[in-house]
């Protein structure tokens, strides 16, 4: 597979890495997380990458999010990694947060960027979440677009 790496500045000054198609190497992102448990992470990237036809990665040191698009789309899904959790932000409706409740996730909506646009915005994944399929399941619905 042909694959470019652009390294881009933000607003703020900050610089993204992001891929035309498929996972960003390891050595683009891996040393950010030295202290951080990164399995569960490394499992829903390979999931994605093996689920979602076209996908695309874009990584941010400095915040510690991956952002995830299909083709030239806009990105729809965002993982923030923390050392205890993952914080994911969803394009899809808010309304779909007492579903993911159901599923034993908490959501604690966020004022954020996203949130003003009105996606489904502060779900909570442990990094000892042994629930990997439905996590899985849910970006896969909004990176096919439900």
């Amino acid at each position: 597979m042909n694959q470019s790496i652009t390294r881009q500045q933000t607003r703020s000054g900050n610089e993204t890495i992001q891929t035309d198609i498929g996972l960003l190497g390891d050595k683009a992102w891996k040393f950010e997380f030295c202290p951080y448990p990164i399995e569960l992470l490394c499992s829903i990237r390979q999931a994605l990458v093996e689920t979602v036809p076209g996908l695309a990665e874009k990584f941010h040191p400095k915040l510690r999010y991956f952002g995830y698009r299909v083709g030239a789309d806009k990105e729809k899904v965002y993982i923030y990694v923390l050392k205890k959790k993952l914080i994911i932000d969803l394009c899809i409706n808010p309304s779909f947060i007492e579903e993911l409740r159901r599923t034993g996730f908490k959501v604690k909506p966020r004022s954020n960027f996203q949130g003003q646009r009105g996606w489904l915005t502060g779900w909570e994944v442990p990094q000892s979440t042994l629930n990997i399929k439905t996590v899985v399941k849910w970006l896969c619905k909004v990176l096919k677009d439900l």
